[in-house]
């Protein structure tokens, strides 16, 4: 069995935003490492995030995108 792949989007609100945009959109980037701190989310863009500042989803087996509540 494999893990599914966590991935976040910035929040619009988040005084991050900037940095996780694509063509003026937010964009999905993968979770790569996390660790016990307050900015604990390492994404693939190489910046840190706290866990409001994101948006969290993880694919389906069948490729679809699920947002975690």
């Amino acid at each position: 069995m494999t893990l599914p792949t966590l991935y976040a989007k910035i929040k619009p609100r988040s005084k991050y935003a900037y940095q996780g945009e694509r063509d003026g959109r937010p964009a999905l980037m993968r979770v790569t490492r996390l660790e016990d701190d307050s900015y604990a989310f390492h994404l693939d863009n190489g910046n840190r995030y706290r866990r409001e500042d994101l948006t969290f989803f993880v694919q389906s087996p069948e490729g679809k995108l699920l947002k975690l509540t």
